[in-house]
């Protein structure tokens, strides 16, 4: 049967749904994908069919996701721009489903037009009411940047209103738009990691980390009793500032650390880093991690995951408000803690104090993708 998938086109939220897609295809369903020419070669190595936006002159800035009105705007922006060729396309491939990043909008009001299946794949801790445990939890975090935006919301009111005329669209309050829940919701994280994860009923599935199920990228590795892995993933990796700190803080001391920072290399290099301090392109996470006393991250949700399942602590230095809201989360499990700017100091506490969790580990470990392949057959007609 075929199947098509709505990417987000940002790293961690096309990472974990590719385990999903290969799963699908090893069970004999044909799936096509939809992103940006970066993710081509990870689709298709993935086995899934790609298909790339067009997008116009729209450009997808995956460092907006703290600004809720910028983000809004986009989304409807996109939407408005790509939908009569999306929809079109999927007349052509006629899916039996349609699965979607809960950020694409575009991806349920297609199913909803074509009356065709959806679901909904979550990488995010998702927000589906205002009287919510994660609402509230979004709310420290995000409340400040979203006021001061609030003189653009005028924008938003005249794009969902062209939404609803043209696509017969419902659900188009703030939450709605962001968060575009169906009959089934995938998470592709633990339940623990959810503030209203205990609350959810049926209709809300969390598989589990599916990123320790990727094939791990190839990269540096250092051996040492006293290693720190420090990365601040794919997006937020440019911090100059950090990594001045870094420098100040580790100079010299019996740590040693691997900085991973991605396509931020070339600028950072010129920088003076202490011998105790490699930096690097990039690092096979897995292997690092099976060798780190603590992992310094932003607290990308994919992050924190694979430390858990490895039993390596985090100190987490946020970048934007979703990766607080995991830090909450992750501290409250006793994954690690945020970090309060005393990297040294916190690093130190953290290696000395914490205390490896079996359950914990187990839980992060276990991913349950056989029973959503069922469950996703059966919302196949």
């Amino acid at each position: 049967m075929k199947v098509i998938f709505y990417t987000v086109p940002a790293h961690g939220h096309i990472n974990p749904a590719l385990p999903v897609l290969s799963s699908l295809i090893d069970r004999g369903h044909e799936v096509t994908a939809y992103s940006t020419s970066e993710f081509k070669e990870m689709i298709e190595n993935s086995g899934a069919i790609f298909r790339e936006y067009d997008s116009g002159n729209i450009c997808f800035d995956t460092s907006i996701g703290s600004d809720i009105i910028p983000l809004t705007e986009l989304i409807l922006k996109f939407s408005l721009y790509a939908l009569p060729k999306l929809i079109e396309e999927a007349k052509e491939i006629s899916p039996v489903l349609i699965m979607h990043d809960t950020l694409s909008l575009w991806g349920r009001v297609t199913a909803s037009f074509l009356n065709i299946p959806a679901v909904s794949v979550n990488t995010i801790q998702t927000i589906y009411g205002t009287d919510t445990n994660t609402f509230k939890v979004y709310s420290r975090n995000f409340a400040l940047r979203t006021i001061s935006r609030l003189y653009r919301f005028g924008n938003i009111v005249k794009a969902r209103k062209k939404l609803k005329e043209l696509y017969h669209t419902d659900k188009t309050d703030m939450l709605s738009l962001l968060m575009n829940r169906e009959n089934l919701n995938i998470f592709t994280f633990p339940r623990c990691m959810h503030p209203d994860g205990d609350n959810f009923g049926e209709d809300c599935f969390f598989l589990g980390s599916t990123s320790r199920l990727r094939a791990g990228k190839r990269g540096d590795v250092l051996d040492s009793d006293n290693l720190i892995y420090v990365s601040l993933g794919t997006v937020f990796n440019k911090s100059r500032s950090f990594y001045k700190k870094l420098i100040k803080e580790f100079d010299g001391t019996h740590y040693r650390l691997l900085v991973s920072c991605g396509a931020s290399y070339g600028k950072l290099s010129e920088m003076s880093f202490p011998h105790n301090i490699v930096l690097t392109k990039f690092a096979d996470q897995t292997a690092v991690l099976s060798r780190a006393k603590l992992f310094i991250t932003a607290g990308g949700m994919n992050s924190l995951c694979e430390a858990a399942a490895a039993g390596v602590p985090c100190l987490i230095v946020p970048q934007q408000g979703e990766q607080a809201a995991n830090a909450e989360m992750f501290e409250n499990i006793g994954g690690g803690m945020k970090s309060h700017g005393k990297l040294y100091a916190e690093s130190t506490d953290i290696i000395n104090t914490f205390q490896r969790n079996e359950k914990l580990i187990k839980t992060f470990s276990t991913v349950e993708m056989e029973k959503l392949m069922d469950i996703l057959e059966g919302h196949m007609k």
